[in-house]
This record gives C-alpha cells, sequence and structure tokens, in this order.
C-alpha cells in the first residue's frame, strides 16, 4: 500500500496521468488491508511485527521509482503483484483444506492483483533498468513476506 502512495506523491508532481490509475491501486490495497483487519480482530490476532518496517520499506521503495520513471513505476508493480500473487496463491492451497473464511478473503483480493499485475506488464517497456527495478523490487517482496511469516 504503501509503495503506491508514495509512488502518487511523487508522481503528482512530476507524471500528472499516472496518479489516477494509482489511486485506484491505492484504494484496491486499502481494502485489502482492511478486510484482512476484520478477520484478525474477529479471532483476536494482533498484525505482524514487521508491518511498520514493511510499510517504511514500502514507502521508499515507491517514492525511488516514481523518482526513475514511468517504466520503473510498471516494472516495480509488476515484479512486486507477481511476487505478491505467488504467495497467494500458495496460501489458497493450504486455506482450502485449514481455513475457509480467510481462503475466501485471499479469493476476494487475487483479481485486483492480478489487474495490478498485468497493468503494469501492459506498460512496462523492458530494459536493463526495468529488469533492476524489478530484481529490486521482488527480492524485497519476498524479502518483507519471510519476514512476516517469522514474526
Amino acid at each position: 500500500m504503501q509503495i503506491y502512495r508514495a509512488q502518487a506523491l511523487v508522481c503528482s508532481l512530476l507524471f500528472e496521468d499516472v496518479v489516477p490509475r494509482l489511486h485506484e491501486m491505492l484504494e484496491h490495497e486499502r481494502r485489502h488491508l482492511d478486510d484482512f483487519a476484520a478477520v484478525m480482530q474477529t479471532r483476536g490476532v494482533r498484525p505482524c511485527r514487521a508491518l511498520g518496517l514493511w510499510a517504511l520499506g514500502g514507502f521508499v521503495l515507491g517514492a525511488v521509482t516514481a523518482l526513475l520513471g514511468r517504466n520503473a513505476i510498471w516494472a516495480c508493480t509488476e515484479a512486486i503483484e507477481s511476487s505478491v500473487l505467488c504467495h497467494l496463491n500458495w496460501q489458497l492451497d493450504y486455506l482450502s483444506v485449514h481455513d475457509t473464511e480467510l481462503r475466501a478473503v485471499v479469493l476476494g483480493i487475487i483479481a485486483d492483483e492480478e489487474d495490478h499485475r498485468d497493468y503494469g506488464l501492459s506498460q512496462c517497456r523492458p530494459g536493463l533498468r526495468a529488469s533492476t527495478v524489478a530484481l529490486v523490487a521482488r527480492a524485497s517482496t519476498k524479502l518483507a513476506i519471510w519476514l512476516s511469516e517469522r514474526m
């Protein structure tokens, strides 16, 4: 969520045409967070301790990619959403057996994530900068997931 927030902030100064799409994706992410928060609250589960670190890292990644330009934004989006989708699909396998309520929440999120990934892919032009941004974004996302699973 913080990635899109930072990108929208920077783009409001540099690339105004991109801002509406970033706000739309940000709204999707807010809804996803609200959906997870509602399930956690009903179960008395606390948020992950890495959430603050994840948010800070996301904001920095979003700001940097926006400063690098439109292509970097969309390379970042595709890479992050691909990594998130891989994780969510893995969770679906587990949840189909162990937690149908949470599985329904995850299923509700996947369509938005696929849309974000596909849009990023459609807007990104291949190149060294895009490949580098994608590599950093994938690694950052995988690290954030890994930390979240352990904290």
